[in-house]
């Protein structure tokens, strides 16, 4: 018995009728008579009472239930297996900052690919600045907000906060013996105004502006910050903050996961948290609005959150 031989009882018990059933099928009544035989010489028992209508007798009731249940079950399975074929078959195209890798992506694309190895991820560079205007070049797109109305926004990510890291012969060098007290003072209240002598590595945009959120935090402090150096690239200046050039403010996140250390003994640079007026960073998957989702787009989402929230 398979399950051809469960739709053709299902259908003749719908039709009532042998031969309207075998015409619905597209198969000959003979034929469709002797796969009902055979079902029953297979169970032992009369499914039919061969009338007009057929009818069905008691355990013929119970076979149409439990044929369609089963039927039902291998419909949902069907389902289920092409939807992981669609995925399998599927690829991302996935924006990131053209400033800088997210130091969290490579653990989340060797956590996505562990669940679906056959599924490629193309990774684009994109400025943030620009992210609406090629919307139409990437299935996804990973940063911090604010980005552009113009596009949809998916939190992956919203309990991370303002830090400002550098390295400790760096604050000595500046502060001398004051640096013990400052530092007690900087855990204590949080105040970034503690550090206006202290020299700044600091992220432009592609208008050459400093990036607006540093500026107001900034602006928060009361101070100008004393300029070391000055990029667009994210990455260049983790790294002038790890060689003692200057401090460096940024989410939490970010630094802790950019500064850990790949060799497991700890990180140079020290992370300061700081208060800030600035609402909680925000770390979204953003699309162009009313695209619709492939599987693979929402498997992605799925296990960005749930890295992101382990980690």
């Amino acid at each position: 018995m398979n399950f051809n031989n469960l739709k053709y009882f299902l259908t003749i018990a719908e039709e009532g009728n042998i031969s309207k059933a075998a015409d619905r099928l597209h198969v000959s009544q003979q034929s469709l008579s002797e796969q009902l035989h055979k079902m029953e010489e297979e169970l032992g028992v009369r499914l039919v009472i061969r009338s007009r209508p057929t009818s069905l007798t008691l355990a013929g009731k119970v076979f149409a239930r439990t044929a369609t249940q089963l039927l039902v079950s291998y419909n949902e399975m069907l389902d289920e297996i092409a939807q992981i074929a669609q995925i399998d078959k599927s690829k991302i195209t996935l924006a990131i900052p053209s400033t800088e890798t997210p130091p969290f992506l490579p653990g989340l694309l060797a956590e996505f690919f562990t669940q679906y190895p056959n599924l490629e991820v193309k990774i684009i560079r994109i400025n943030p600045i620009d992210a609406a205007k090629y919307s139409a070049d990437f299935d996804l797109f990973f940063s911090v907000l604010p980005l552009a109305t113009d596009l949809e926004h998916i939190t992956v990510f919203d309990k991370d906060s303002y830090v400002v890291a550098f390295v400790t012969e760096l604050a000595e060098r500046v502060y001398g013996d004051e640096w013990p007290r400052i530092e007690a003072e900087l855990l204590e209240k949080r105040d970034l105004g503690l550090l206006r002598d202290m020299p700044f590595v600091l992220l432009r945009n592609k208008l050459e502006q400093v990036v607006l959120g540093q500026k107001m935090i900034f602006e928060d402090a009361g101070f100008e910050p004393k300029v070391a150096f000055v990029s667009d690239n994210g990455e260049l200046n983790y790294n002038m903050c790890i060689l003692g050039s200057g401090a460096l403010v940024a989410t939490r996140e970010y630094c802790r996961r950019r500064f850990k250390s790949d060799i497991g003994e700890p990180s140079r640079v020290r992370l300061f948290p700081i208060n800030t007026n600035l609402d909680p960073v925000v770390i979204a998957l953003s699309h162009r609005k009313g695209k619709r989702l492939s599987k693979a787009d929402q498997c992605f989402i799925k296990t960005a959150k749930q890295y992101l929230a382990n980690k």
